[in-house]
């Protein structure tokens, strides 16, 4: 059974590319291929070096939405109701698949300064 007959059965819809509406979605793909040429000619075969990086860039999302709903709590005086908690632990898990990665790849001088240049 392929896996897309299994995921119609229980219900979930297999993940399609996103049509571009506008100009603003056109750019944005076009430039996200064109980084992506230079990440495939880079890690090349190297699977767990590609996501050593991958895991760099994924906690940044759960920092800056903690950050942001922290100085949105300060501003309107109110509590946050464990959103902040909640987006720090994201943070958290990503470093920790970050770590793991890390043991795993063992980058380079020059690839551990692509991750902190990134």
């Amino acid at each position: 059974m392929k896996s897309t007959a299994v995921l119609a059965v229980v219900g979930i819809a297999p993940v399609v590319h996103h049509t571009s509406q506008d100009w603003r979605d056109r750019l944005a793909l076009r430039i996200v291929k064109f980084k992506r040429i230079f990440a495939d000619k880079f890690f090349a075969g190297r699977y767990s070096h590609r996501a050593v990086v991958l895991e760099t860039v994924a906690a940044v999302p759960g920092m800056v939405g903690e950050l942001l709903q922290h100085l949105k709590a300060l501003r309107h005086i109110r509590d946050d109701q464990g959103w902040i908690k909640e987006l720090i632990e994201e943070a958290d898990n990503e470093r920790m698949h970050l770590i793991t990665f890390i043991q795993i790849a063992q980058p380079s001088k020059f690839e551990r300064f692509l991750i902190a240049a990134t």
